[in-house]
């Protein structure tokens, strides 16, 4: 794909069904989502080394009501009555190591990704974007405030 092409809102597949955001059908309710390398000051080299830092636990109301300034409440209820609107967060990734990565707006440049749990389960931060495909360039980690 092109790096002039603009997706500033690639479908987004999430399977992570211990967070807030996710809905039946591998569906994420979040406005956005925030992909950033796992570790501060350090550049990705692998899917594991990503995380999608919107992953809120799920927790019965209180999760619900500490993450519900994070949803797309427009498409949410248009998903749930069937309008035919495919509910979807728009997504900013700062892994600038990632061959998909549109480094001027910190966008992802691919149709779809997907957001699976880590190999070890755990619930805290556990998540990867297994769309990332390692560029081969090692840039300066960028924070994301």
């Amino acid at each position: 794909m092109s790096n002039n092409t603009k997706i500033p809102n690639p479908e987004v597949k999430c399977s992570v069904n211990a967070c807030t955001h996710w809905i039946p059908g591998n569906i994420c309710s979040a406005g956005n989502i925030n992909i950033l390398n796992e570790t501060v000051n350090t550049t990705s080299k692998s899917k594991e080394e990503t995380i999608c830092s919107t992953f809120e636990k799920r927790q019965g109301l209180d999760g619900f009501i500490d993450s519900a300034d994070n949803i797309n409440w427009v498409e949410f209820a248009e998903e749930l009555v069937g309008i035919g609107r495919q509910l979807n967060p728009t997504v900013t990734c700062i892994v600038d190591t990632c061959k998909y990565h549109n480094n001027k707006d910190d966008l992802c440049q691919i149709n779809s990704i997907e957001i699976t749990y880590k190999k070890n389960n755990e619930y805290n931060k556990s998540t990867n974007c297994t769309t990332f495909e390692y560029d081969g360039k090692s840039t300066k980690d960028k924070n994301f405030s």
